[in-house]
């Protein structure tokens, strides 16, 4: 893009800076001038009083110690014998007075024409500084004030270097240094840095603003400097005028970019490189922990505010504190205030610097900056890459800017109208489970991470009994037992707590938190995992049956046990005991044609016998969690363990890319990790619905008759879910929603 002039507007608006608290602190100054002046020449004129007094004493006491030379050899003069010797003392005595006369006199001249020169300097001074002030008002009027580049007009900047690009220097220098030496640093852009350092290096460049970063600097406080210089400018590089705008455009990437064209030239550009180098952060999460959600939580607060919300923590890093007891709370008039103080007034390196916004998050700036980030050829340019210049170096180092998974659907003006913004928090739950769903939401919505999140609506789900098929008391097992299966897996670190085949404890959710939270373990199975779960604190132990499972399982028993999950057993038709048919396993008849798979019949897998919650919650903070419950399937084998507890099966999250959970026949969907399998899709790039899909159909292709069901969430908040054999319901809350709304999919 080519560089346009700075516009005259600026300069035409710089005058309303001088506010009247402005005139009334020069017209001090200048008054405190005129009083220094008159200080100094009283001063200068009772000095020169002074000397004159001394040299008159000198004066005085020569001429008495003359005279009383005189007067004691009077009577010698009046002898002949002496007269030779006296008039030789008279010649002493008159060449002693001349010399103590002429000394006087030349000792007052130098000490007057010291008091002139101090008197000289004083008033040259005072003139020099008048002078200055008037220089740097007139300046400051046009929109130039000092040689300062933190805290002063983006343009103005521009303007001085002097560039053919119109991106202020310091932000080409700091990015220079960061692909050079740092983009590996972990909490680029997060951590605040050395505040010592800092304040020296934004001394550094307000007093040479063509200054290069040191050598050995902390990459992390180079990031840092970078951010408080964009939080320094009076007006963010996407404008106060067009804040509503852009935030409204993030929901297409076409509009997007026609809302940015409207920025001037010096911000366009500005904005294109800070993102560009955002981007490249961003590709090197996996060592430096700042994806593109993270950078922009960290750098929306200094790219994009209100004209009411501007970052007022990060002041303190350019702002020169003065000693005057008259202090400006206005951002405007506190760089061209100092102007005013007094000489060898420093900053305190050593005070406290808060760096975290009382005021809450603005998502809306958040969603706006990630949208730049991970969709920034889209938006800016039309070639494949942008080049950021090592102005160091002399060459240029080029960016391919790939775009990765949800980005895909952004490369073309058609499929760039279906991108979905990121919508934080957002929740989604297995069929319509809408208590759960709305358990998750409160407390997510409250500000708790995404894991507390899942425990919160999986609990609520388990003490409702969802269907009969989550928490105690229902799906029993031959036995007639009930026991519990669960999983919980944070996408952030990716720790997963499960246990499986749990008796006597009814929280199923939180004993999986327990595993997760208490011990290196991910899955616990059993009684064990029942002692466990017991020994951190949940209540039991406890009968998991109910009456409702009982009487469920009662009326099998009289059905001849039947449906079951038995196979190739006698007898065939009862309920044992139960032996192989044909006596035992003969491995040397044994077929590997798959017509001899022998399938169970559907009824044993269903919506309303086999419901699995498998739930995933987006945080505010874009963090992704998930979880599962369940009490597997009815009439189960004792011991059995479906795929509920079996992360990469029945749910699975990665922050980078998104998450998934499933429900159906867990004996078959474990064998091929449905969920890993959707989230590894989304990984290369695939849309929710056809990384859903196609997990799906890689059962179904070795299955056809298995019944079971997918949902997918990408890390933008995009969701979408695939079914086989049965029709498939999931609920889902975000912002934009009053309540949780079920989503119907068909096989």
């Amino acid at each position: 893009m080519s560089c346009s002039k700075v516009s005259s507007d600026l300069f035409q608006a710089m005058p309303s800076l001088i506010s009247q608290q402005w005139q009334e602190r020069t017209s001090g100054f200048f008054s405190s001038s005129g009083t220094k002046l008159r200080e100094a020449r009283q001063s200068a004129g009772a000095f020169v009083g002074e000397v004159a007094k001394d040299a008159k004493v000198n004066v005085t006491d020569v001429a008495e110690r003359v005279g009383s030379l005189f007067k004691s050899r009077w009577a010698i003069l009046q002898q002949p014998a002496t007269r030779h010797a006296v008039q030789e003392h008279l010649i002493t005595a008159a060449a002693t007075t001349g010399t103590l006369v002429r000394k006087g006199i030349t000792e007052t001249k130098e000490k007057v024409s010291v008091g002139k020169i101090k008197v000289e300097e004083a008033a040259k001074k005072t003139a020099q500084k008048s002078k200055t002030l008037l220089t740097d008002i007139e300046r400051w009027q046009k929109g130039v004030a000092s040689s300062d580049v933190f805290g002063v007009a983006i343009e103005v900047t521009v303007q001085r270097q002097e560039s053919t690009r119109p991106i202020p220097s310091i932000l080409i220098k700091c990015a220079d240094y960061l692909i050079l030496t740092g983009l590996n640093s972990p909490s680029l852009f997060k951590a605040e840095g050395d505040k010592k350092l800092i304040q020296q290096l934004v001394s550094a460049y307000n007093q040479d603003p063509s200054a290069s970063i040191p050598e050995g600097v902390n990459p992390v406080d180079v990031a840092a400097l970078m951010k408080y210089y964009l939080a320094s400018l009076p007006s963010p590089l996407t404008t106060f005028e067009l804040y509503n705008e852009i935030k409204d455009a993030r929901s297409s990437v076409n509009i997007m970019r026609k809302s940015l064209q409207k920025l001037s030239s010096v911000n366009y550009n500005t904005l294109e490189f800070v993102t560009a180098l955002l981007l490249r952060v961003s590709e090197k999460s996996q060592l430096n922990k700042m994806d593109s959600h993270s950078l922009a939580m960290e750098m929306a607060p200094v790219i994009m505010w209100r004209e009411d919300k501007r970052p007022e923590s990060y002041r303190e890093y350019w702002r020169r504190p003065s000693k005057s007891p008259k202090k400006s709370n206005d951002f405007e008039t506190a760089t061209p205030w100092d102007l005013l103080s007094d000489e060898g007034e420093g900053v305190d390196a050593s005070s406290s610097i808060p760096l975290d916004d009382i005021a809450q998050v603005d998502f809306g700036a958040v969603e706006v900056v990630q949208c730049l980030i991970e969709h920034h050829n889209a938006i800016f340019t039309d070639a494949d890459e942008t080049s950021i210049e090592l102005t160091g170096h002399g060459e240029k180092l080029s960016f391919d800017h790939s775009l990765n998974s949800a980005s895909v659907s952004a490369s073309s003006d058609a499929e760039a109208e279906q991108w979905k913004p990121k919508k934080f928090p957002v929740v989604v739950s297995t069929w319509p489970f809408i208590e759960a769903a709305r358990a998750a939401w409160r407390a997510v919505d409250k500000g708790s991470s995404a894991v507390d999140a899942v425990v919160e609506g999986c609990s609520a789900c388990e003490e409702l009994h969802c269907d009969g098929t989550v928490g105690p008391g229902g799906s029993p097992n031959e036995n007639g037992e009930t026991m519990l299966d669960a999983l919980i897996m944070d996408g952030v670190t990716m720790e997963v707590g499960a246990v499986a085949a749990m008796r006597y404890v009814k929280d199923g959710i939180k004993a999986a938190w327990l595993v997760m939270k208490y011990s290196q373990h991910t899955l616990l199975a059993g009684e064990g995992a029942s002692a466990f779960a017991i020994s951190m604190g949940l209540p039991g132990p406890m009968n998991l049956s109910s009456p409702e499972s009982l009487k469920k399982w009662s009326d099998w028993k009289d059905n001849r046990c039947q449906p079951n999950f038995r196979k190739n057993v006698v007898p065939a038709n009862g309920c044992g005991p139960y032996k192989p048919k044909d006596g035992g396993i003969d491995v040397s008849t044994e077929s590997c044609e798959m017509g001899t798979i022998e399938y169970r019949l559907p009824p044993l897998v269903g919506p309303h016998n086999h419901d699995t919650i498998s739930m995933a919650v987006i945080d505010k903070m874009g963090h992704i969690a998930v979880g599962t419950s369940t009490n597997g399937a009815t009439f189960k084998i004792p011991g059995r363990v479906g795929d509920g507890p079996i992360a990469g099966s029945s749910a699975y999250a990665d922050d980078e890319v998104g998450g998934c959970g499933a429900t159906g026949d867990g004996d078959i969907m474990m064998r091929f990790l449905p969920c890993y399998q959707v989230v590894e899709s989304m990984r290369q790039g695939i849309k929710p619905e056809e990384a859903a899909k196609d997990a799906v159909s890689r059962i179904a292709r070795k299955f056809p008759d298995f019944v079971g069901a997918v949902v997918a969430i990408d890390k933008n908040g995009s969701h979408a879910g695939a079914c086989h054999g049965w029709t498939f319901q999931y609920s889902v809350q975000d912002p934009n929603m009053d309540d949780v709304q079920v989503f119907t999919v068909l096989p």
